[in-house]
């Protein structure tokens, strides 16, 4: 099994186009067995020997200053950023780790010029490259640099279905400038398949339909809606500068639950992939009492933050960094997996699309249940 996973793993990992589709073939092959693997080591204690997906945050700078968004507490202008040459490193050690998806992130990881070439870099050592933007700085040249440099997805951080409300939140004329994005993506990069990102507020949580409808308008294939947190990168936000964004009155939370249900029935008549069921319905009880879940956080994914510190989530801080050690010889180290473990006792608030989704997906009480919606949401990556 580990031959043949060593053969499929090096299929994407060359230049060419056959290669490259020669590898898209064989990856849920090749992503069963590594899954299978990080499933066992959760379940078992010890240590996963792959690494499928990792969270990549380039820079914590941005050009917008979202309501409810933390990033620009935990940046820190004393510390460097990772060179162009680090990532490329940290790449490499990714392939060798089996990692299929990157999802890179910020702030805005656009402000970084260097961002085509790493994208790039990524995609020869056959990794999936998942962009998470503002979309703001998008026009027709940056639209077609990304799908140059291989770019899979983009999703796009939209929280209304017109300026009023995604405004009230990203700031005045975001709004008109992020579907400009979009609609340069759509034309000048039609092979780069796109998402939405939804944060749920108080302001916005009538006008999720509304929304769904706008993304497939556009030509979207996903919508992620997720809760606000006062955690994960916001951590250090003061929360006072958000709260009245969410829901804190049993009255809100109920209405929150009314249109989650009407999304859920919405999403069915739908071409548009949204979040399964099972993440949906528990958005509002991040507000009473938090549903418990197997987290696989520090077992499927790690997040690596903008200095090289890696971590197995982005709501924890002081990793190892990628500056010092390889990333292989940190995710398989002894000092890693004592973070892995503190995964497997964290009690904190969460909801989140990244490891909750995936944790539920996971669940063998869910597998069964999200098997087929799992299957097309994979598809959406890669």
């Amino acid at each position: 099994m580990m031959d043949f996973l060593e053969t499929v793993g090096q299929a994407g990992e060359h230049g060419d186009g056959s290669a490259d589709r020669t590898s898209s073939a064989w990856r849920a092959v090749t992503q069963a067995g590594v899954m299978m693997d990080v499933w066992l080591a959760r379940h078992l204690g010890r240590k996963p020997r792959y690494l499928p997906i990792v969270l990549a945050f380039m820079t914590f700078r941005c050009n917008l200053s979202c309501r409810a968004c933390g990033v620009e507490f935990q940046h820190d202008e004393t510390k460097r950023e990772l060179t162009t040459g680090e990532w490329k490193r940290a790449l490499d050690s990714m392939a060798r780790l089996r990692t299929s998806i990157i999802s890179i992130s910020g702030g805005e990881a656009l402000l970084r010029p260097d961002i085509f070439e790493i994208i790039a870099h990524a995609r020869r050592r056959g990794i999936a490259v998942h962009l998470c933007s503002n979309a703001t700085r998008i026009g027709a040249r940056t639209a077609r640099r990304l799908a140059e440099a291989g770019t899979h997805t983009v999703s796009v951080s939209l929280d209304g279905s017109r300026p009023a409300v995604h405004d009230a939140i990203r700031g005045k004329g975001s709004f008109e400038a992020t579907l400009a994005g979009i609609r340069a993506l759509r034309q000048h990069a039609p092979g780069v398949r796109i998402g939405i990102n939804t944060l749920v507020t108080t302001v916005n949580a009538a006008d999720m339909l509304p929304l769904l409808a706008l993304a497939e308008s556009l030509g979207a294939h996903q919508v992620k809606f997720a809760p606000v947190h006062t955690n994960l990168l916001h951590r250090d936000k003061p929360v006072d500068a958000y709260g009245d964004l969410m829901f804190r009155t049993e009255d809100e939370i109920r209405g929150l639950e009314i249109e989650v249900a009407r999304l859920i029935r919405a999403s069915r008549r739908s071409r548009v992939q949204v979040n399964p069921a099972a993440y949906l319905e528990g958005i509002a009880d991040l507000y009473r009492t938090p549903r418990r879940f197997r987290c696989f956080a520090g077992h499927a994914v790690c997040a690596i933050g903008p200095t090289g510190e890696v971590t197995p989530c982005c709501d924890m801080s002081g990793g190892p960094s990628i500056r010092t050690r390889p990333l292989e010889e940190i995710w398989l180290g002894d000092a890693f997996h004592v973070l892995r473990q503190e995964v497997r006792h964290c009690r904190a608030p969460c909801w989140d699309t990244t490891n909750t989704e995936l944790s539920l997906r996971l669940s063998v009480r869910n597998l069964p249940a999200v098997l087929p919606d799992t299957w097309r949401a994979l598809r959406f990556y890669f």
